[in-house]
């Protein structure tokens, strides 16, 4: 079998890539491989303090399904060393889908990235 190519995405600018494991693979046993990561997408936009996650669930199921969500960011500050950290608010997310079908999950990251509002935390 030949390799499979990551997904193409078009991504707006100001997201910063974290990972990015998303293959041009559709769940089937021969390509379950490419979808054992337990997060196979993972951007930050830290002017909007939003965060794009994608998952495959259950893991190493033929019959799962890709988890997209959006996560609200907050900023976090260390009073010692000043250093600036964020932090993902995973239990009230601003948008979540799921779907089986990858395409779809392809055309709502790329529109997420051109159209998600700043959260204002």
């Amino acid at each position: 079998m030949d390799d499979i190519d990551l997904q193409p995405l078009r991504i707006s600018a100001g997201w910063h890539v974290e990972w990015n494991l998303f293959y041009e693979a559709d769940p089937s046993e021969e390509t379950m491989h490419y979808l054992d990561s337990s997060s196979l997408v993972h951007l930050n936009n830290y002017s909007l303090m939003r965060a794009i996650n994608l998952d495959f669930r259950p893991e190493n199921d033929v019959n799962g399904y890709f988890y997209l969500r959006v996560i609200n960011l907050t900023e976090e500050i260390n009073s010692k060393t000043k250093k600036v950290s964020y932090n993902g608010d995973w239990e009230n997310l601003y948008f979540e889908l799921k779907s089986k079908n990858r395409l779809e999950i392809v055309k709502e990251i790329e529109r997420l990235t051109r159209e998600i509002p700043p959260f204002k935390g």
